[in-house]
């Protein structure tokens, strides 16, 4: 039982190559998100290194996930 294509060859991978694209903007989104608490846990450490480790993971984090959603972004834009 062969089930009938009715799309171009190439639509279909459009389709797969947009949706890979949002769910990398929507992942970077989710990153980014996450990493705001963990800045604003700096601000509340105990101790000089504790701040200074949150500030570094909360701006990897940051660095990561605006990362993921532009390159999501500039795959969806091509």
């Amino acid at each position: 039982m062969s089930e009938s294509n009715d799309q171009r060859p190439g639509e279909q991978h459009d389709q797969f190559h947009k949706r890979d694209a949002e769910t990398q903007m929507v992942l970077g989104a989710f990153v980014t998100i996450i990493s705001i608490p963990v800045l604003i846990g700096t601000f509340w450490a105990n101790t000089y290194r504790a701040a200074v480790v949150n500030l570094v993971a909360g701006a990897v984090l940051m660095a990561i996930g605006l990362g993921i959603a532009w390159y999501g972004w500039k795959k969806k834009t091509s």
